[in-house]
């Protein structure tokens, strides 16, 4: 009677069916896992790269050619008669340097002070114009030596006065010659400059003169010198 029992009640329970769980797929379940931890792991952030900026090449001025001047000069007229001292005279340059050691120089002169001659009378440097060649020789980055090599043409006039000896001289020396000089330039900065010079505008040139009383005497060997200091600007 048991056994009975018990068969028809495990067949009930086939026949009716049971609940039963399906089986689980642990294998795939991982898989979805990891792929969801992977998602929400963010990578780390890359550093930017560092970029250095491209040194500017220093580019040094380029170096002023042009200048222009101005000088206060001493001068001295000597003919064969004697000397003419204490003369004074303004001097404009405008001058072009091609490098350090060359350049090329123009100049124009206006006398204004007169002096007595030691023949008598009264002498004034009325004008003067030059071009010169101009070596230079750097003794330091400031400093440096200068040479004038050229041409010059300058009017010198003669005039008697109350006081005139009876062998002074009068008339107008207006000559053209070679000219030549020498000077010394100290750089302030790179504009302005001190200049110290030196230079002979009229060399061993003849004029003929008005003699005091009557007649004319020739003068043979006739100097022109220039003495003074100057300041020069580059542009």
């Amino acid at each position: 009677m048991k056994k009975i029992f018990l068969f028809a009640a495990t067949t009930s329970i086939l026949f009716a069916g049971a609940d039963i769980e399906p089986l689980v797929d642990y294998d795939k379940q991982d898989v979805v896992k990891a792929v969801e931890t992977v998602k929400e792991v963010k990578p780390a952030p890359v550093p930017a790269p560092v970029v250095c900026p491209t040194p500017v090449p220093v580019v040094a001025p380029a170096p002023k050619k042009w200048y222009v001047g101005l000088d206060g000069m001493g001068a001295q007229f000597e003919t064969d008669s004697g000397k003419c001292n204490e003369l004074g005279l303004a001097v404009a340059k405008l001058g072009y340097d091609f490098n350090k050691y060359f350049g090329i120089e123009g100049r124009a002169g206006y006398g204004f002070k007169s002096a007595t001659h030691d023949a008598g009378g009264k002498t004034k440097i009325k004008e003067n114009y030059g071009i010169y060649l101009k070596p230079m020789l750097p003794l330091g980055d400031k400093v440096h030596l200068f040479g004038l090599l050229g041409y010059a043409k300058a009017k010198v006039e003669s005039t008697f006065d109350a006081t005139s000896k009876a062998t002074a001289l009068a008339g107008t020396t207006d000559k053209s010659s070679p000219s030549f000089g020498l000077g010394l330039n100290f750089a302030l900065n790179d504009r302005w400059s001190i200049v110290a010079e030196g230079v002979r505008l009229l060399h061993s040139v003849e004029n003929t003169f008005n003699v005091k009383g009557g007649g004319t005497q020739t003068e043979k060997d006739i100097n022109l010198d220039t003495f003074g200091l100057g300041v020069n600007y580059k542009f």
